[in-house]
């Protein structure tokens, strides 16, 4: 019957069309469903190393002033339902022993915590926390560890602070910590360059240690006020699972997610953990 074929293949190309949208709107779902493997991302250029300041060739302003542009990323940076998930970890006074925690939990003086994060697709993963004094300190990576890689990739757990643990302390209050997710060097380049200490050098007579930690403390608060106000929680879903679905997660777990079926390459985030 000539009427069945053209049925048949509108219905299956309806199926085709239903098995690419996510099975629900969850973040856990969307998690998942985004989710691809391990890839190869756009490498993080680093900034022109500073001319030395006896050259007798002549230097121009911007020289001091600009580092060399991030590379233009590959067209594969932007994902659909970009997203991580995370645990906060209470860890024993000795650092022998962690166990997860409940975000939500009230945390007491003296509890020494840190972050597991995963990720849905590769990335580059960086973790601050702000200090008393408004300064966003970096916790991952470190700036201390030049040579630890930043990069998390799907199934990889990653601790932050890696190897140690972040001690809550009096006054009470909340502990404010911002997180970026990106496929694109080019949303965190200043961050990156804050962080590493990359800053123009200083100025004749102004050779002070600190000045170099001023002016990168400087670019890390400046880098986050702008990637919070570029990114936000635009789009983002998230939900704490309380308890463990399946194999693939453990309790307590937080799924953040870019809901937009519109691909991005950049997710940003804040957690608070409040102590008395």
């Amino acid at each position: 019957m000539p009427i069945q074929k053209p049925i048949s293949l509108m219905l299956l190309l309806a199926a085709g069309a239903f098995a690419q949208k996510p099975p629900a709107t969850g973040a856990r779902e969307l998690y998942y469903f985004g989710a691809g493997g391990k890839d190869k991302l756009p490498p993080i250029q680093k900034a022109s190393a500073p001319r030395s300041s006896n050259s007798s060739a002549p230097q121009r302003k911007t020289d001091t002033a600009a580092a060399e542009p991030a590379p233009t990323p590959a067209p594969e940076a932007a994902a659909v339902h970009l997203g991580l998930r995370y645990n906060v970890v209470l860890v024993d006074r000795a650092g022998t022993r962690s166990e997860v925690a409940d975000p939500d939990r009230i945390f007491k003086n003296g509890d020494c915590l840190a972050i597991e994060f995963e990720a849905n697709r590769s990335g580059y993963l960086y973790v601050m926390v702000k200090q008393s004094s408004g300064n966003w300190q970096p916790l991952f990576p470190s700036p201390e560890m030049t040579n630890e890689t930043n990069q998390i990739d799907p199934g990889q757990k990653v601790r932050a602070p890696k190897g140690y643990c972040f001690e809550v302390s009096d006054p009470p209050g909340v502990e404010t910590l911002f997180v970026v997710l990106s496929r694109d060097p080019r949303d965190f380049y200043e961050l990156y360059r804050g962080i590493k200490g990359e800053t123009p050098p200083p100025m004749p007579g102004t050779t002070r240690p600190d000045a170099v930690q001023m002016a990168s403390a400087k670019m890390v608060n400046n880098a986050v006020a702008q990637m919070a106000k570029q990114f936000g929680t635009r789009d983002l879903i998230i939900r704490k699972v309380a308890q463990a679905a399946d194999a693939r997660e453990v309790p307590n777990s937080v799924y953040v997610v870019n809901a937009s079926d519109k691909p991005s390459a950049t997710l940003v985030t804040q957690l608070r953990i409040e102590h008395r």
